[in-house]
């Protein structure tokens, strides 16, 4: 996540593109995806994403200090208490946290300030959240919680934006197993406030009918398809952020009927939305 994303005065969609360039490099490694395949997704996000100003922006050079993530740590438990920017104060922050996990000498103050800007410019939590008198499922049971995540993408509206109930899930996760769980078990009810939001009514949960088979975000033709449509610069962080979390977390579903009818819609993961 570059740390000018915050001065740029628009996070959202900003953080969008960074969280996405993040997010494609663990998806390449997590999957293990050939030299083929990587090129391909490579060349997409330089056609989409890399030409933003984001990434021209000169850099100090400054002496890492690991322990400055303590504040970026601060600043999101400042506000993850309830849903807020459609979960994308975790998303980003959870982002930007792994990838300081993976290279821990990009944890610079100049780094760790605009990442703190970031989820700051998300807003606190005001005041104690009220007690959530139907909970759903949480994070004390891992597994059942990721089969949750999935049964609840199932039942979303279908609209496009599905995919979030899978990345705030999965930012969750993550952020439980880089052992942070009381942070991480703190977020979950504002996780479970999108999940109701994002339930289908009775009379719009059908889906529309899915394309011929297709290439799935794992092969090459998938991302050479992508590269030709003509979308947004959001929605195409959607396409590298949706699949990295769906198949991060699919690996964990041992309900075998589950996984099939979650690999069987994999398609409502890149809908124009």
């Amino acid at each position: 996540m570059r740390a000018c994303v915050a001065d740029k005065g628009n996070t959202f969609g900003l953080g969008h593109n960074a969280a996405a360039v993040i997010s494609s490099a663990f998806f390449c490694r997590e999957q293990k995806l050939d030299a083929d395949t990587q090129k391909e997704i490579l060349a997409y996000l330089d056609a989409r994403l890399l030409k933003n100003a984001i990434y021209a922006t000169a850099r100090p050079k400054e002496t890492a200090d690991p322990k400055l993530i303590e504040g970026l740590l601060e600043d999101l438990d400042a506000g993850i208490a309830t849903l807020r920017g459609k979960g994308h104060n975790i998303i980003f922050a959870v982002a930007s946290l792994k990838a300081l996990r993976a290279v821990p000498e990009a944890a610079t103050p100049e780094r760790i300030d605009g990442l703190r800007k970031m989820v700051r410019s998300f807003g606190k939590t005001k005041g104690v959240p009220a007690k959530d008198t139907d909970p759903l499922i949480g994070l004390d049971d891992e597994q059942k919680f990721v089969h949750f995540i999935f049964e609840e993408f199932l039942k979303a509206k279908g609209d496009g934006f599905d995919g979030h109930v899978v990345t705030i899930g999965h930012a969750l996760v993550e952020l439980y197993r880089m052992g942070h769980k009381e942070l991480a078990r703190k977020g979950v009810p504002s996780y479970w406030q999108w999940v109701r939001e994002s339930r289908a009514d009775a009379d719009e949960g059908k889906d529309v009918p899915a394309p011929p088979r297709a290439p799935t975000p794992l092969t090459r033709e998938y991302w050479a398809a992508q590269a030709k449509r003509r979308i947004g610069e959001i929605v195409s962080s959607h396409m590298v952020k949706y699949p990295y979390s769906f198949y991060a977390l699919a690996k964990d579903v041992t309900d075998e009927d589950l996984k099939k009818r979650i690999l069987a819609k994999v398609y409502r993961l890149t809908a124009i939305n």
